[in-house]
């Protein structure tokens, strides 16, 4: 009996996290088909932020993509002549549909208006700032860039003009320590490429200089994304938990 309760206990718990794992890279996935389509749009990916006269980020590239995820009405009442957080656009925060931006693995509550998917901002980066880029900048090959990751506990709120910082984060995944890509689920954070819709979960023991090249678009470094990633965790490490 004791071992058919623990095989249930683990059981439970790995179609728990199946379960958030598949809303999470499902999530992904939505956010990667609104960036392809908006690019399809703009003929440009939307820029990492807009900023006002000063250079100081006001709008997030997730605000962009309102339209592209089923949400035009909140787009429509979004305030751009505000900062994200100006009086009209606080109040629209809640109005989306926030599964959209969070990971179900994580500490962070139903309803919460923080975001578990950022992109990488910097120089030589698919989104260096206020400008935009388009594929025909990606030298390295769509197939070798990675455009959105999971960050764990990120503080984001999902409007705030705020991601990973090539200059400031880690390029250790899940670092306690920095910034870095991260996530809850065991089987590591998950990333989408430019070249697909579809999110995949890389390998936590990824080197930080094999990570930091797939963040650039055109530093010519050898990276074959097939040694990077990591199948998901079976069943037998949740029964021998």
């Amino acid at each position: 009996l004791i071992g058919c309760g623990v095989w249930l206990v683990g059981a439970v718990k790995y179609a728990r996290e199946a379960a958030h794992n598949n809303q999470c890279q499902g999530n992904l996935n939505q956010l990667m088909l609104a960036l392809l389509n908006y690019h399809d749009t703009y003929k440009a990916l939307p820029p990492a932020y807009l900023a006002d006269a000063n250079g100081k980020p006001i709008h997030s590239w997730r605000v962009l993509l309102l339209p592209f995820l089923g949400q035009q009405e909140i787009y429509n009442q979004y305030d751009f002549s505000e900062p994200w957080d100006g009086p009209n656009n606080r109040k629209l925060a809640d109005k989306i549909n926030l599964l959209l931006f969070w990971c179900p693995s994580g500490p962070v509550h139903e309803g919460s208006l923080m975001t578990n998917y950022v992109v990488v901002v910097g120089p030589k980066t698919a989104f260096p700032g206020s400008d935009s880029t388009t594929f025909d900048d990606f030298h390295d090959g769509r197939e070798n860039t990675i455009l959105i990751v999971e960050i764990a506990n990120s503080n984001i709120h999902w409007m705030e003009p705020r991601d990973l910082n090539v200059d400031e984060m880690s390029f250790v995944l899940n670092d306690p320590k920095q910034p870095s890509i991260s996530s809850p689920h065991p089987r590591g954070p998950a990333a989408v490429f430019a070249d697909a819709i579809s999110a995949y979960p890389l390998d936590v023991s990824l080197r930080p200089e094999t990570l930091q090249a797939l963040t650039t678009i055109a530093g010519e470094e050898p990276v074959f994304k097939e040694q990077l990633l990591r199948d998901p965790p079976t069943m037998s490490r949740y029964l021998a938990e």
